[in-house]
């Protein structure tokens, strides 16, 4: 009786295996451009890890997002017409994970995985605070001998804060200015902007 039920035993482990190890499947991508980053929202038939999502950024200029255990068909993931800010768009279906690449104008500083329920997931993507510091110019560059405006570090601080109030708020209501969150974000980026503006004309 006893070797009867060892029997049954590698195809219990085998059915638990393939209940366990089931792959997300990635049904639709979304990508929005920003003022100050980019938003990606990821719609799936079933809830991803956390810990099986990464992204980087290459000094060959694009963006790299990799979800392991998911897969999705490629064909109509692929995007033709791209947002305003993004060269290049990509999707690459591996062995064990899913692959999207972004190819942007300026770096990626700051990436967050933030999961708005069960079975979809927005990556936000916030510009280098470099950018943000070259708004008042219009080559990026100033003058050894310019006028003295607020200190770069708390500028940049300003800047890098009212973006993510911004895009935050953009991530919980799908529009900009829908919300007192949004709001205060470009508030604090356009205050920023007026008043380092009126400190250089002193």
């Amino acid at each position: 009786m006893s070797q009867t039920k060892y029997r049954f035993l590698p195809y219990l482990l085998l059915f638990l295996s393939i209940m366990y190890s089931k792959d997300v499947n990635l049904e639709s991508i979304e990508l929005r451009s920003k003022t100050n980053g980019i938003i990606i929202t990821a719609k799936m038939d079933s809830a991803l890890e956390k810990d099986n999502i990464t992204a980087w950024q290459a000094n060959s200029g694009w963006f790299y997002i990799t979800m392991y255990k998911t897969k999705g068909d490629t064909s109509t993931l692929k995007k033709s017409i791209l947002s305003a800010g993004i060269i290049d768009y990509q999707v690459i279906q591996g062995e064990e994970s899913f692959q999207i690449g972004l190819r942007l104008k300026r770096d990626i500083e700051f990436h967050e995985f933030i999961f708005i329920n069960e079975n979809t997931l927005s990556i936000i993507l916030r510009y280098s605070t470099d950018y943000f510091s070259t708004l008042d110019s219009p080559k990026g560059n100033h003058s050894l001998h310019s006028k003295s405006s607020i200190p770069n570090g708390l500028k940049k601080w300003l800047y890098l804060a009212g973006s993510g109030m911004v895009i935050a708020g953009s991530v919980k209501n799908g529009r900009i200015n829908s919300n007192i969150q949004t709001q205060i974000g470009m508030t604090m980026i356009l205050t920023t902007y007026i008043l380092d503006k009126i400190w250089r004309m002193k």
